[in-house]
């Protein structure tokens, strides 16, 4: 008996979660483009412009916080050293925000002197 009562009791949980939990999205808007990429890495974001720079539209679907993976956190390979393995798309990031930095309106919290290469 108490088996069944359990049993009655997840049919009744599962009955609403159903109701209750897989309502439709308020929004019925549809959005559409050339290509639909699902990732938020920084390859996803990589694709993404050379998709707009090939005049093709994109959206990019990220469910995490924020877009770009290890390189928009400061991680990536490129960390090695060897410039030269650098090409693309990526090199042209990195050489803008190599520009961006030579601005001393760029630094707000460090001063320049403190920081990059030393020896």
């Amino acid at each position: 008996m108490r088996i069944k009562n359990n049993i009655l009791r997840l049919i009744g949980l599962f009955v609403l979660l159903i109701v209750f939990g897989c309502k439709p999205q308020q929004s019925t808007k549809s959005i559409e483009a050339d290509v639909i990429i699902y990732g938020g890495t920084s390859a996803a974001v990589t694709a993404a412009v050379q998709i707009a720079k090939s005049n093709k539209s994109v959206i990019i679907v990220c469910p995490d916080k924020h877009l770009g993976g290890m390189t928009s956190s400061g991680l990536g390979f490129t960390d090695t050293g060897n410039k030269d393995v650098i090409g693309g798309i990526t090199r042209e990031f990195y050489q803008r925000v190599f520009e961006n930095y030579q601005k001393e309106d760029a630094w707000k919290w460090q001063a320049r002197e403190e920081y990059g290469n030393k020896g």
